[in-house]
């Protein structure tokens, strides 16, 4: 393998896309949906970047097999209908799309590690222009959630990049426990579901506060092998 390359691999929501609000209220209405009282801001954004079916066993622990499938299914279809909503947007976070195309540009390999499905990632990458831009992908359809490190070790064996060539960027402790188990640098971004002592506690190596203090850590970034 390359001793040149370098490979960043995002997450998604609440990191590159502001999905807040819109996790939030699909989760709200799907509750209603199969008659349970709806999430709090707080239950919500501790499951997030979790796959579907795990996120509401994690959320609600005292559901039946059944009765969580049913919620997960409402929860697709209440965002299927958001999304199908012309004056409906889930904004960038300032600075996202300006990074991927410098780091592009300037030869890092770019990859995903999100909990969402695969047609949440086509949907994203035609919004957003991504064709092109992530040079591979893994989410929740392709293997365990989130924090089990398989979506960032795809992404490596894909890519042919070792994990001290790599850098896993996310907001919740979900991606910095899985960049850890993975072995790989870890930043933390403080603007998203979690909080910044939450990402300390997880053992981010780094916690950024906006995207210009991600992209000076970025340039900073040089593979070193750990002895």
């Amino acid at each position: 393998m390359s001793s040149s390359l370098k490979l960043a691999v995002w997450d998604v929501d609440g990191t590159l896309v502001d999905s807040r609000a819109s996790i939030f209220k699909a989760l709200q209405d799907a509750a209603v949906e199969v008659g349970l009282e709806a999430p709090t801001y707080e239950d919500v954004r501790q499951i997030v970047g979790l796959s579907l079916l795990e996120a509401v066993r994690r959320m609600r622990p005292d559901l039946a097999p059944d009765h969580a499938a049913a919620y997960a299914a409402a929860y697709k279809q209440a965002f299927i209908r958001m999304h199908a909503d012309p004056d409906f947007h889930e904004p960038l976070y300032p600075g996202a799309g300006d990074t991927l195309r410098r780091l592009k540009q300037e030869g890092w390999l770019i990859g995903m590690a999100t909990g969402k499905s695969r047609r949440g990632i086509d949907r994203n990458t035609a919004v957003y222009g991504w064709d092109g831009v992530f040079d591979t992908s893994f989410c929740a359809d392709d293997g365990p959630s989130k924090p089990h490190p398989h979506m960032l070790e795809c992404n490596m064996l894909a890519l042919g990049v070792d994990p001290h060539q790599t850098v896993m960027i996310g907001d919740t402790a979900h991606d910095i426990h899985m960049g850890r188990q993975a072995k790989v640098q870890t930043i933390g971004v403080s603007w998203g579901f979690h909080t910044t002592e939450e990402l300390q506690a997880a053992g981010a190596d780094l916690i950024v506060h906006d995207f210009a203090q991600l992209n000076a850590a970025l340039d900073a970034f040089v593979p070193e092998r750990v002895s």
